[in-house]
């Protein structure tokens, strides 16, 4: 009778480990594949020119101030 009860939790732990190290790797696979970078988020880090604009710098440096 013990030995059948050691076997019977063996086999539950084990099915039991097998299913979280699947449950884990089929996660690991999902998060890989699906992006989760909307378009939004894709415009705001684009990177920025460090070209200046020289002619409105001109039209600023040229305004009269009153």
């Amino acid at each position: 009778m013990k030995q059948e009860s050691d076997r019977d939790l063996y086999l539950i732990t084990i099915f039991t480990f097998i299913t979280v190290l699947l449950w884990i790797y089929f996660e690991l696979v999902r998060t890989t594949k699906t992006s989760t970078n909307t378009a939004v988020v894709n415009q705001l880090i684009t990177p920025l020119t460090p070209k200046l604009d020289t002619d409105t710098l001109d039209i600023l440096t040229n305004k009269k101030r009153y």
